[in-house]
């Protein structure tokens, strides 16, 4: 059963009832009300899950409620019902995040359709927000130890510290996950003691294990035992120290150093030499611990983005098919009729039916241009440098343009590729020459897409974008300004999923150069 709150808000009391009626046998936590001011008042009493309202209604419309409402409540979405939508409206329901349309009137299977495909849309998009609070520990990586071979690294460690201390046996003790049994990472016996610190007699496991289990440092001897030694000492060969690896009050492992002869005790010096570097060796095992999780945090983000961004283009996509298969061939018949009409019957007024017609124009190349900015039809059915070099020529076309870029091929055409790689390689480059015209107004921008073959295959594309305008300091991609860091970044972070790269050249006063590389025989 569902447990998301729906407000129900519409002027007739028919349609509420029978929206909350629906809704309740779904499942779904509801409550109504008749006009925007009440409805606003129960959004702040409690923000609902989703927002389904009439378009039409006094005082204050749909549309106006909606964007009321997420003033208070900014992550809102919401469902429009309407009798009468027209293609401004739903303009304009989308530009504001509208997830829906619902026509009146409509079944219970349309509502609860229509109410569950917003709501997905609205899990996925917290669950968004909820990973990307994550991202500062992304940034932190860059100050935790690399993924070195921790393994390689105790093996020499205990070398080291065996040889310069003069002892028979040291040992590096790790729990292969968090809470696990202790293993040994790392053994060095010397030749003259293997038969000493045997595995089969010396139980070191249990040495380690005890040290962890007190958080503290043991000191066993052979002989006479010392306070609180663990019953395991009688099998210790001469003598031995267990140093557990704490970090925060907590045992991460253990350092084990031995030597065979009993009379060869370690001096409070080497004590303390063994305490250091097991602090040191702790915050190695916990940087690991970190950059690991860190990695699948990022692992995760990384794939939950990549089905985000597929779901959110498959979206554009589908939309941008619906403007040009049902929308388009409306208006476009609608024109063509009003035209006829006007040549047939040729009234003496023809002032509105004028205007009308050229309302139908504007509205056709809207409604074109949406399709475009949606989901260019090149893209589909010429591949990516046919897209980019109509995404560039339509730009020195738009007479609103801030800027009028240049585009060039060296090589061949790029060949076709998966969509999903020649989606997020377009939109990575539309994402850059946006940059470019905003940033460096007036400046030229260029850009270059370079195909390079070996013998005739075609084996990776390079695009730059280009332009001499004012540049900046790369370093404020970490602390400059929030809109250019976000975007670059996620250019950045669309190319990486797809396996390319995307290197950002730029110096104040010198331009900024936008490389996105990508191998074609992966």
């Amino acid at each position: 059963m569902a447990e998301e709150y729906i407000l129900i808000v519409d002027d007739e009391e028919l349609i509420r009832k029978q929206a909350e009626v629906a809704l309740r046998k779904g499942g779904y936590k509801t409550a109504t009300a008749g006009d925007a001011q009440t409805a606003l008042s129960l959004i702040r009493q409690q923000p609902p899950d989703l927002l389904l309202t009439d378009i039409r209604m006094p005082d204050m419309d749909g549309l106006q409620l909606f964007g009321a409402a997420r003033k208070i409540t900014p992550d809102l979405m919401a469902v429009m019902m309407t009798a009468h939508g027209t293609i401004d409206t739903a303009i304009k329901a989308m530009q504001l995040g509208v997830q829906g349309f619902l026509q009146k009137p409509f079944t219970a299977s349309e509502l609860e359709r229509a109410v569950q495909d917003a709501l997905q849309k609205s899990r996925v998009a917290r669950e968004a927000v909820r990973l990307r609070v994550l991202n500062p520990l992304l940034e932190a990586r860059r100050m935790l130890a690399t993924e070195f071979d921790l393994s390689a690294f105790c093996r020499t460690m205990v070398e080291v510290i065996a040889r310069e201390t003069q002892s028979d046996y040291c040992a590096v003790f790790l729990p292969a996950e968090a809470g696990t049994a202790l293993n040994s990472e790392a053994t060095f016996i010397s030749p003259n003691s293997v038969k000493s610190f045997s595995p089969k007699g010396f139980p070191a496991g249990r040495l380690a294990a005890r040290s962890v289990e007190l958080s503290r440092t043991l000191s066993l001897r052979r002989s006479a035992g010392t306070e609180n030694q663990p019953p395991e000492t009688e099998a210790v060969p001469g003598v031995v120290i267990a140093v557990p690896l704490l970090i925060g009050g907590n045992a991460l492992g253990a350092l084990l150093v031995g030597r065979a002869q009993v009379e060869n005790t370690f001096s409070p010096g080497e004590r303390e030499l063994f305490e250091v570097i097991a602090g040191q060796l702790a915050n190695l095992v916990e940087n690991r611990r970190l950059f690991r999780a860190v990695a699948e945090r990022e692992e995760r983000l990384r794939l939950f983005i990549g089905k985000f961004v597929a779901i959110q283009e498959e979206e554009r996509k589908l939309l941008s098919q619906r403007i040009r298969d049902d929308l388009l061939p409306l208006l476009t018949g609608g024109r063509q009729n009003l035209q006829g009409f006007i040549e047939k019957v040729r009234p003496s007024n023809n002032s509105e039916l004028m205007q009308a017609e050229q309302r139908f124009k504007e509205s056709i190349s809207e409604a074109r241009r949406l399709m475009y900015n949606l989901r260019p039809t090149e893209l589909d059915e010429f591949g990516l440098t046919a897209a980019l070099r109509q995404y560039v020529r339509d730009l020195n076309d738009d007479p609103d343009s801030i800027c009028r870029p240049n585009y060039r091929l060296e090589g061949q055409e790029a060949p076709r590729m998966d969509s999903a790689v020649e989606t997020a390689l377009y939109r990575a480059v539309q994402e850059a020459i946006t940059n470019a015209c905003k940033h460096a107004k007036g400046s030229q921008v260029e850009a270059l897409v370079r195909v390079q073959s070996v013998k005739g295959k075609p084996t990776r594309i390079q695009i730059e974008v280009r332009d001499w305008g004012r540049g900046f300091d790369t370093n404020s991609l970490r602390t400059g300004e929030p809109s250019r860091k976000a975007g670059l970044l996620a250019m950045q972070e669309r190319v990486a999923l797809i396996g390319g790269t995307c290197q950002i050249e730029s110096a104040p006063g010198r331009g900024t150069v936008v490389t996105i590389t990508y191998d074609l025989t992966s």
